[in-house]
């Protein structure tokens, strides 16, 4: 199990990522980087045979003086006008393998050379010094001597903190002058509400204090100490360890201490407080696997509304377009394709006439005599310089105030709140231009593919009239302008009505009347799409903002396996 419950690259603390859309969805990272220390811990108990002790306490209580006299040697550093632990100091057998995948990677594990072994260490900042034993009552057990609790130093309250929970049982130590101190009050609270054995001294007691009084005075605070627990230390001048050591009330208090941690009770000690670990961690996980379960919920609903968000601009878009160009895009198409037909007339003439006629210039598309691709190619470059940006632009920026108005969170705080302000999420204004060209260029290259294919089906006595290759091509181009000016949604229609008066009966003219219709038809809807597909590409946007703010499922198997792997731990299997 200890395998499985390695941190693997799913389960970094950074991988659990959250939106800020949910009350508490600000908690998880914090909660996920708590949780993931303790898997980290609970293994590495489960890994190691010893049974941790931690000495816990206020500056000036007297903790490093009280560890010294349990260690029988001067190891931590003592005094009163400073806190002297910088960091944490142990004493270990050297049977206890403190290196084994020890759960703290910020702290190295530094053992103290033999000839330091009897000087004062204060200990340093991310190390924990250790001085190995090979004293037969410290064959199962791991001292060690923490920071402050009430350190003004945050980094050194956190390194007591992980230690308190790496630790089997403490050892809390308080002074007559420090014991109500808020600090010191909240830690042992939650030293009780953990159920851990523990042993409450209060040192450097006045002679005068009775038990009992001490006892009213802590239960009055709410810290219901069991009276064999607690241990009262009297004051001496100066307060070596030596001198403590040698007291009959710490003599006392070491004797219970090391029977209360015997090697038979030790293993016991490990496995309730390795099952109760197991049971408030797998309740904790179980209320985060909620979090991110509402958490994926609401960025779920804010993806569907977001979609709403697209639909109502998108349609609004056409609809605008839809106004604008109802009236004059039918009026241009029927002026247009009359001039064209004005020249179709002329064809009842002899067909060399006809033939001179439709090899004449046509005005409107700029083509050469013999409607050669690049006179076709000429064409169609001119009409896509008369393209109009701006009405995509509008729309988009109406589109981005929406999301900023509809889908951002409240909170300033909230990760979605700054990332949707981000000046890199809306598409700029040179994106938006290569898009729409990119779009026209597509079309155009279907146009003149569909004529090409088109043409080759014309038969050779009847390039005439309608189905005239001149005039066949003429026609496409006035829709493809008509198209990107913006007039798509009445293409289908005004074509209709302008081509109307110009088919005659004949199968011919029928075939190639509906023949162009349905080219028309396709040409707006892929016009349209090309355009719509530019707010598609901003709602892309949006969705990977969001996307790259949320707790990937990986993640979220990774941690569903590792409490199924703590739970089968637990059972036995």
């Amino acid at each position: 199990m200890t395998a499985t419950m390695d941190h693997s690259d799913s389960l970094k603390p950074e991988n659990f990522r959250v939106t800020g859309l949910t009350p508490d969805g600000l908690k998880i990272p914090g909660l996920a980087k708590d949780m993931l220390r303790r898997f980290a811990i609970l293994a590495y108990k489960r890994a190691n045979p010893c049974l941790w002790v931690v000495f816990l306490g206020g500056t000036g209580t007297g903790k490093s003086t009280l560890f010294n006299a349990f260690c029988g040697r001067p190891l931590s550093a003592t005094g009163v006008e400073r806190p002297k632990t910088a960091g944490p100091v142990a004493h270990a057998h050297g049977q206890c393998p403190l290196e084994k995948v020890f759960p703290f990677p910020e702290i190295n594990i530094v053992p103290i050379p033999p000839e330091d072994m009897d000087l004062p260490h204060t200990g340093k900042a991310g190390q924990l010094a250790v001085l190995a034993t090979d004293e037969v009552a410290f064959s199962h057990l791991v001292l060690v001597d923490t920071p402050d609790l009430d350190s003004v130093e945050e980094k050194n309250h956190a390194v007591a903190k992980d230690l308190y929970h790496l630790s089997d049982a403490v050892v809390f130590v308080a002074s007559q002058e420090k014991y109500a101190d808020e600090v010191l009050h909240d830690f042992f609270m939650r030293v009780l509400q953990d159920e851990k054995p523990y042993f409450f001294i209060l040192n450097k007691a006045s002679s005068e204090a009775t038990r009992e009084e001490i006892l009213s005075a802590l239960q009055e605070q709410g810290l219901g100490i069991h009276g064999a627990n607690l241990w009262m230390i009297p004051h001496t001048t100066p307060g070596r360890y030596d001198r403590i050591a040698g007291q009959k009330p710490f003599i006392r208090l070491k004797n219970a201490f090391f029977q209360a941690v015997n090697h038979g009770q030790a293993q016991q000690i490990k496995l309730t407080a390795g099952a109760r670990a197991t049971r408030v961690l797998k309740k904790d996980v179980s209320d985060l696997q909620s979090s991110l379960d509402r958490e994926a919920q609401a960025v779920e609903g804010w993806l569907k509304d977001l979609q709403a968000l697209t639909h109502r601009a998108s349609a609004a878009y056409v609809q605008n377009q839809k106004e604008r160009f109802s009236k004059t895009s039918g009026q241009y198409l029927r002026v247009e394709i009359r001039k064209l037909f004005s020249r179709y007339d002329l064809l009842a003439k002899p067909r060399q006439a006809v033939r001179n006629i439709l090899k004449a210039p046509l005005r409107l598309m700029g083509l050469s005599r013999k409607n050669s691709p690049a006179d076709r190619k000429a064409g169609l470059l001119k009409v896509r310089k008369n393209v109009a940006f701006t009405p995509v632009q509008e729309s988009l920026a109406k589109y981005n105030v929406s999301v900023l108005k509809n889908l951002s969170p409240s909170h300033e705080d909230a990760p979605l709140f700054k990332s949707l302000r981000n000046p890199d999420l809306p598409l700029t204004e040179t994106e938006i231009r290569q898009y729409i060209l990119e779009a026209q260029e597509a079309l155009a290259q279907w146009l003149e593919e569909t004529f090409e294919a088109l043409a080759k089906g014309i038969p050779t006595g009847k390039k005439v009239g309608i189905y005239s290759t001149s005039v066949l091509w003429g026609i496409l181009i006035l829709t493809f302008e008509v198209a990107v000016g913006g007039g798509f949604t009445v293409l289908d229609a005004a074509l209709d009505s302008a081509l109307a008066p110009f088919v005659t009966k004949g199968a011919v003219e029928i075939f190639a009347y509906h023949e162009i219709r349905k080219i028309a038809k396709e040409l707006a809807m892929r016009y349209q799409e090309g355009l719509l597909s530019i707010l598609r590409r901003q709602e892309e946007r949006y969705e990977a903002c969001i996307q790259s703010l949320t707790t990937s499922p990986r993640t979220r198997k990774a941690l569903d396996a590792l409490l199924m792997s703590v739970s089968e731990h637990n059972n036995g299997k």
